[in-house]
């Protein structure tokens, strides 16, 4: 009995004392947003599609350019003016420059071979300067031969069977990003664009599914494939396989070549060539990431812009109309646009920045990590938090956009057709601070040829059924990560009776 009454007194003791030093803890104020449940937290707050205009509908709510929700103790801010997010992502690098690690997608299913979704560090380092070097502003030039390809098999793929316009925007993008990197010339329904096409779509179905139990619980990674539960453990196992094909297969068979003294200048043989010592199997690692990275990361972002900018030109045939004006004006009609040309066709960069900016390939960046407790505004940012930087919310920001959800080139031109130099590139579509997209100017590029090769010679319309009706198009998007146009049907016609042979001619060239 004195021992239960001594027990009792010691835990009362205990409660006091937490309740004591629980209420002198300083009170931290954390960004507005929508009111949790105990222990949950926001888990039912957050949206699981479209969540970049919740987002954005938040802070106009609570009058707040960063929001908060907290879910099962994991903390997340979203960061939703480009003002916030250039002190944030920009001023306080040294914070922000983390990536939020998921243990599904980069450890069960093989995504840290990805650079880009490395931690921020050394190792994240080295691959970023590799990178750089051969995808600097500078180096650009090296890529236009190949990219000029690109685009001039992509018109003649529209010339043969334009109703496969999707499936041809992704070879072109796909063939033209495997030649720069592996120095591979395939052709449509080549296997080894159909096995990153495998690998790709995880990414894509891993994002659509949203945080999985095994992100929460990381311990749940340890369970065998055959306990009852793990069916993620055997998804993650399919997954990894097509992952890691797609980095081991081409970087091995152009590693063959270079050995037979047959590979052509590429990404890879250049990495290999330019190393100061043997390859040891760690700076070998290193290439594969880079070289398979650089295909992931790249095809997705072009073929997604291309696909909106194709719906854009469906809903607003006046634009069109303008840029093929400006087009035959500088180039004629008697060959194809060259990225020589971009300074004379403003027009042309109008579009792909209204592009960019009227919907976003990817609306939300991935996920920042902070690394330190931070403050901003007075508000309180955990260590180990994710910050999202909201890049639809800052494109559609009436204040620098007027109007925003209308797609208006006029908006980046003057009355005279010229750039404007007063209105800012949409940055934001590349993300952020130290982890913005490093391909962008290889991206910027691609779309230039794409976009004024496609205008030069069609003009993109509304695609008509079997009895000469009209089929509607409407602007609506896929609501997950990665954000295309749902699928549509578009036409393409020719815009003068020479284009054909125009277009047969520069596939020889």
């Amino acid at each position: 009995m004195e021992w239960s009454l001594s027990l009792g007194y010691a835990l009362l003791g205990l409660g006091i004392m937490w309740v004591v030093k629980y209420a002198q803890r300083p009170r931290r104020r954390y960004p507005p947003g929508p009111k949790g449940i105990p222990i949950l937290g926001n888990v039912f707050n957050i949206p699981l599609e479209n969540s970049w205009i919740s987002f954005d509908q938040w802070s106009r709510q609570y009058d707040s350019d960063i929001v908060h929700v907290e879910a099962l103790g994991k903390h997340v801010y979203i960061v939703n003016s480009a003002r916030a997010a250039k002190e944030l992502f920009d001023g306080r690098a040294n914070v922000y420059s983390d990536k939020e690690q998921s243990v599904m997608m980069l450890e069960l299913c093989g995504w840290s071979r990805s650079w880009a979704m490395l931690p921020y560090g050394n190792y994240w380092r080295e691959h970023h300067r590799l990178f750089y070097q051969h995808f600097r502003p500078q180096s650009m030039a090296r890529y236009h031969e190949k990219q000029r390809r690109g685009a001039r098999r992509l018109l003649q793929l529209l010339l043969d069977t334009p109703e496969d316009y999707e499936k041809h925007m992704r070879y072109a993008a796909g063939s033209t990003i495997l030649d720069v990197v592996y120095s591979f010339d395939v052709q449509p329904n080549d296997p080894r664009i159909e096995l990153v096409e495998a690998a790709l779509g995880t990414a894509n179905d891993l994002m659509h599914a949203g945080i999985y139990l095994v992100d929460i619980f990381p311990l749940l990674k340890h369970i065998p494939t055959w306990f009852p539960g793990a069916q993620f453990k055997r998804l993650a196992a399919k997954y990894k396989r097509l992952v890691d094909n797609m980095y081991t297969v081409p970087y091995s068979q152009l590693k063959a070549s270079v050995k037979l003294g047959t590979a052509q200048p590429c990404l890879v043989a250049s990495l290999l060539s330019e190393a100061d010592e043997q390859v040891t199997p760690e700076r070998d690692e290193i290439f594969m990431n880079l070289a398979g990275t650089t295909y992931a990361g790249g095809t997705d972002t072009i073929v997604i812009a291309l696909s909106i900018f194709i719906l854009a030109m469906i809903l607003h045939p006046e634009q069109q109309v303008a840029v093929q004006k400006e087009i035959d004006r500088v180039v004629g009609r008697d060959r194809l646009p060259e990225l020589a040309d971009r300074e004379s066709l403003p027009r042309v960069t109008a579009v792909i920045q209204e592009v960019l900016r009227w919907h976003s390939p990817l609306p939300l960046a991935t996920p920042h990590r902070a690394t330190s407790d931070d403050e901003y505004n007075g508000y309180y940012i955990k260590a180990g938090s994710v910050v999202i930087g909201n890049a639809w919310a800052m494109l559609h920001d009436e204040n620098v956009y007027p109007d925003p959800a209308s797609f208006k080139l006029e908006r980046f031109l003057t009355p005279d057709g010229k750039l404007r130099d007063d209105v800012p590139f949409p940055i934001e579509a590349f993300g952020f601070g130290r982890r913005i997209c490093p391909g962008r100017h290889f991206a910027l590029d691609s779309l230039f040829l794409l976009v004024s090769h496609i205008l030069a010679v069609f003009s993109i319309e509304h695609a008509v059924d079997a009895d000469g009706h009209v089929i509607p198009v409407e602007p609506e998007f896929e609501p997950q990560a990665f954000s295309p146009p749902k699928p549509f049907k578009a036409q393409f016609k020719l815009r003068f009776p020479a284009a054909e042979d125009l277009i047969h001619g520069s596939a020889l060239e």
